[in-house]
C-alpha cells in the first residue's frame, strides 16, 4: 500500500520516525500544508530532505488553488484572484478571463517548480450551487458546465506548461454538497442524469490533457449507497469506462470524517473501488498506517 501513499508531514523538517518511513517504504509523495511551511528556503531544505530519503521520482504535492485555499504565504501565492471573480469576468468577457486564469496558474506553476513541488491540487471542477455547502462557494469557477470547464481548463494549461502537474477535482461534482466531508457525510440527492450531466466539466478537461483526478467524499443515493471515493460505480464504471478516463485516481484525504473514522478500512476500500493514489494528510493518520 505504501506505493500508494501520498503522505503528510508534522512540520518544517522530517522527524527521524518520517526519515525512516520515507527511506524504508517510500510513499508515492508527500503532501505540504501550512504548518509544513515557513520561508521559501526552508521548503527548498524540506523537499530537498524528502528526495534525500525517498529519490528524485517522488511526487511532491500542493494545494495552492488560490484565494481562501493558500498554504504559502508570500507572493504570488497570497494575493491571488478567487476563481468566482474570474468566473464573473467570463460573464462579460470570456476571453479575458480564460487568459487571465492562464497566466494566473502559470505565474503560480512556475513558482512553486521552483520551490521543488510536481503536483498541485487544482482546479476545482466543482459547480457553484446556492443550496450547496460554503465548502465549495466561492472557489468554484460559476455554474455552468462550459464556463467551469473553461477556466479550469486554462488553469490546468498554465500549470501543465509551468511544469506542475494539476489534479481537477472533486469527481463528480461536490457544489450540491450538503455538508462539508472534512467533518461529516454530504449526501446529494440529484437524480443521476443531473449528476452526469454535471461531471462533464471532468469529460471537458480530459480532452484536454487533465491526467490526475481526485474524488468527493460524497454520497449520491441515486447513484450509490457509498461515497465516491469508496465506489466502485463512479470510479470504474462512469469515470474509467463511461468517461474513459486513463489517468491517476486520487482519492481526497482519507484523515476525512467523509470516509469514517477507520482509516484502514478507508484505505482498503479506496483501493478496491480503484483509486490510485490514496492522500493521507494527517501526521496521526500516516503513523497509524506505517506502525500498521
Amino acid at each position: 500500500m505504501f506505493e500508494s501513499l501520498v503522505i503528510g508531514l508534522r512540520g518544517t523538517a522530517l522527524t527521524s520516525e518520517e526519515k525512516r518511513w520515507l527511506g524504508e517504504n517510500p510513499p508515492a509523495g508527500v503532501i505540504l500544508f501550512a504548518r509544513n511551511i515557513e520561508s521559501p528556503e526552508q521548503v527548498k531544505a524540506l523537499l530537498a530532505e524528502v528526495r534525500e530519503q525517498s529519490g528524485d521520482d517522488i511526487a511532491v504535492v500542493i494545494d495552492e488553488e488560490g484565494g481562501r485555499i493558500n498554504r504559502l504565504p508570500w507572493p504570488p501565492f497570497n494575493n491571488r484572484t478567487q476563481a468566482d471573480k474570474f468566473g464573473r469576468l467570463y460573464e462579460n468577457d470570456p476571453e479575458t478571463a480564460v487568459s487571465q486564469v492562464y497566466d494566473d496558474a502559470y505565474e503560480v506553476g512556475v513558482a512553486l517548480r521552483e520551490l521543488g513541488f510536481t503536483h498541485n491540487c487544482a482546479p476545482v471542477l466543482d459547480l457553484f450551487h446556492p443550496e450547496g455547502h460554503a465548502i465549495i462557494g466561492n472557489r468554484a469557477y460559476g455554474s455552468t458546465v462550459h464556463r467551469v470547464a473553461s477556466l479550469g481548463v486554462a488553469c490546468i494549461h498554465g500549470l501543465q506548461e509551468a511544469g506542475i502537474e494539476a489534479i481537477g477535482k472533486h469527481f463528480p461534482g461536490h457544489g450540491r454538497a450538503d455538508a462539508d466531508s472534512h467533518v461529516a457525510v454530504p449526501v446529494v440527492d440529484a437524480p443521476i442524469d443531473r449528476l452526469l450531466e454535471e461531471a462533464e466539466t471532468f469529460v471537458l478537461s480530459f480532452s484536454q490533457n487533465l491526467n490526475h483526478v481526485m474524488t468527493a467524499h460524497v454520497i449520491y443515493p441515486a447513484a450509490d449507497e457509498k461515497v465516491a471515493t469508496l465506489s466502485h460505480y463512479w470510479i470504474d464504471d462512469v469515470l474509467r469506462e463511461q468517461m474513459g478516463f486513463s489517468g491517476t485516481v486520487w482519492s481526497d484525504d482519507l484523515c476525512m470524517k467523509g470516509v469514517g473514522n477507520n482509516l484502514h478500512e478507508a484505505a482498503d476500500a479506496a483501493v478496491k473501488a480503484g483509486c490510485d493514489i490514496l492522500l493521507v494528510c494527517e501526521p496521526e493518520g500516516v503513523e497509524q498506517l506505517y506502525q500498521a
